[in-house]
């Protein structure tokens, strides 16, 4: 990337969503090709566990897939290019025009009492190129897939055994001793 680039780049705004479970893989095969609905800067959180990001950014809301005990969560990621393209989205009773359902406090904020993150709103967003996916678990957060502008993209494993370490680790079996 140019010097021009990167500078561009610092000064864009990393945004994310979390993924609901029935949109993972439609995202993934290329069947939805947009961002809609609540998003968050990721500056203004250090929400990095699926409970942080369960009751941080109010995935507790009647209809949701996603409980206090979801073990993994998948998170979207992807520099904002048009600011225009995100509200804040106040209620009457802030000045704004918006009313909605839960997740929607009205404030400009989500309704966590144990986290203060701004809240904002975009309606169908195309994916940018760049975008990715994160699995995040208790134990952190890994690639899970990058979009090229075209399809997802899904990071090569460093090894089969670290593919089947992995799967051990997450069904809780003993791990093998080193030879």
């Amino acid at each position: 990337m140019t010097d021009a680039g990167e500078a561009r780049r610092a000064r864009a705004t990393l945004m994310q969503k979390v993924v609901p479970p029935r949109l993972l893989v439609p995202y993934l095969a290329g069947e939805r090709t947009v961002i809609a609905g609540y998003v968050y800067r990721v500056q203004d959180s250090e929400l990095t566990t699926p409970w942080e990001l369960f009751q941080g950014l109010d995935l507790h809301f009647e209809g949701s897939e996603l409980t206090a005990g979801t073990p993994e969560l998948y998170v979207m990621r992807w520099y904002a290019r048009d600011t225009d393209s995100y509200q804040v989205p106040y209620g009457a009773h802030m000045g704004g025009d918006w009313n909605d359902a839960q997740p929607f406090a009205g404030n400009g904020f989500t309704t966590s009492r144990e986290y203060v993150v701004p809240q904002f709103h975009t309606q169908h967003v195309p994916l940018p190129a760049g975008a990715q996916i994160y699995r995040v678990t208790a134990e952190g957060e890994r690639l899970f897939a990058v979009y090229d502008g075209l399809t997802w993209q899904r990071p090569a494993a460093e090894s089969l055994e670290e593919i089947l370490a992995d799967s051990a680790e997450e069904a809780g079996a003993p791990q093998e001793a080193e030879r």
